[in-house]
């Protein structure tokens, strides 16, 4: 059983570390209890030649900041370039990991913040925002995502429940984020700051599918809106020809679409295996 005083100092730990640091990295100087850090830190933390208390846990509150900040920043690498370090920390960084977390896990921390952002951000550009968060972290999940035995050729694949692949997933926005973040990742965050930002394209929708091809590469296309609704469709549980049926009904763009190049697609489908059979667990 773990001894109290030891219980105790974890907790008086962790209460410090995970306190967010000031805009100059700086430890908060009092501490929940209401006194001075440099005064409380002498009663858990021994000194040493170099560093007072404070000034030893300081360096903890540090890293365990710089640290989660640093992960959301390479997870989100389009939204660090739209606002910059010190901007997407204020925020996005610093009020995104101060609420209650779901997961444990580093490799998945952001997962929620596309979700945080539709609830908790409110700017004119939130559109934009929003998406370039959705798109980032679609190019973590997907690069990881686990790609179960694809779909193959045969005659009754039109009537079979698909699925879409873990590793594929679809956009439609009425603007090309995906070309956008294309461009901004080709500079560096710094660069930035004083430069205009590649153009955004926003005449019409955009629908793009994203996916990890069989060289793990992540690779992403602009599709047809009739295409882009016929897998959505597909992947809410319809089969094939139910699918094609709905669009029928519809009518319109997609349905024309659809019905001057449905051929095509199934082999791509196939190809480059975006589609596997729903399970019924």
């Amino acid at each position: 059983m773990l001894p109290p005083e030891i219980l105790t100092l974890q907790h008086w730990f962790a209460s410090i570390i995970t306190r967010p640091i000031d805009s100059d990295s700086r430890m908060m100087p009092i501490s929940p209890s209401g006194r001075q850090m440099s005064d409380e830190a002498k009663e858990y933390i021994a000194p040493n030649s170099k560093l007072a208390s404070d000034q030893r846990i300081e360096i903890y509150n540090q890293q365990y900041w710089w640290r989660l900040l640093t992960i959301l920043q390479h997870h989100f690498p389009t939204l660090t370039r739209l606002f910059g370090y010190n901007d997407f920390n204020t925020t996005f960084g610093f009020p995104f990991l101060k609420a209650p977390s779901r997961n444990w896990s580093i490799g998945n921390l952001g997962e929620d913040l596309p979700n945080w952002i539709e609830h908790n951000y409110s700017a004119k550009d939130k559109p934009l925002v929003l998406a370039a968060a959705e798109v980032d972290w679609a190019y973590n999940k997907l690069f990881v995502a686990a790609q179960p035995i694809a779909v193959k050729a045969s005659v009754d694949l039109l009537t079979k429940k698909l699925s879409l692949q873990k590793h594929v997933q679809l956009f439609c926005y009425p603007f090309d984020v995906l070309t956008f973040r294309k461009e901004l990742l080709k500079e560096s965050v710094d660069y930035w700051t004083d430069a205009d930002f590649p153009i955004l394209l926003k005449e019409r929708s955009y629908c793009f599918i994203l996916w990890r091809d069989r060289q793990n590469q992540l690779i992403f296309k602009e599709i047809e809106e009739g295409q882009w609704t016929l897998l959505n469709l597909i992947s809410d549980g319809l089969t094939i020809e139910e699918a094609s049926e709905f669009l029928e009904k519809r009518g319109g763009r997609p349905y024309e679409e659809a019905l001057s190049s449905f051929q095509d697609w199934i082999p791509v489908w196939i190809q480059e295996q975006f589609l596997k059979e729903k399970t019924t667990c």
